[in-house]
């Protein structure tokens, strides 16, 4: 029975982790997306497809892990901090590009 080693495969195409600096404080990410973020986004979705504002620092613990979101609140981030984070690291792992990123310009050209 041949073995299909997708250990072996992960390992010889790993990048270097994504390393973000947030209140001074330097955190290691995981090189790729993790399995467990888009897992737990699925189960958080509500029937528009969204996250709900009550599971969304649940999904973004996922994301960065639980103690170091812990650590960035407890450093004093802020939300704006925070959605920069979760934007740049959506893009890194290639869930959405540099065009997708909203702008934060919402202005009423009227």
């Amino acid at each position: 029975m041949p073995l299909y080693d997708f250990d072996e495969a992960v390992n010889e195409d790993e990048n270097e982790p994504v390393s973000i600096k947030v209140c001074g404080r330097v955190y290691e990410l995981a090189p790729k997306l993790p399995a467990r973020v888009v897992l737990k986004q699925i189960k958080l979705m509500d029937e528009t497809g969204g996250i709900g504002t009550a599971d969304l620092p649940e999904w973004l613990g996922s994301l960065v892990g639980e103690k170091n979101l812990e650590q960035m609140l407890e450093d004093g981030a802020t939300w704006e901090q925070l959605e920069d984070v979760t934007m740049k690291l959506l893009v890194h792992y290639k869930v959405m590009t540099e065009e997708q990123v909203p702008t934060g310009d919402d202005s009423d050209p009227k």
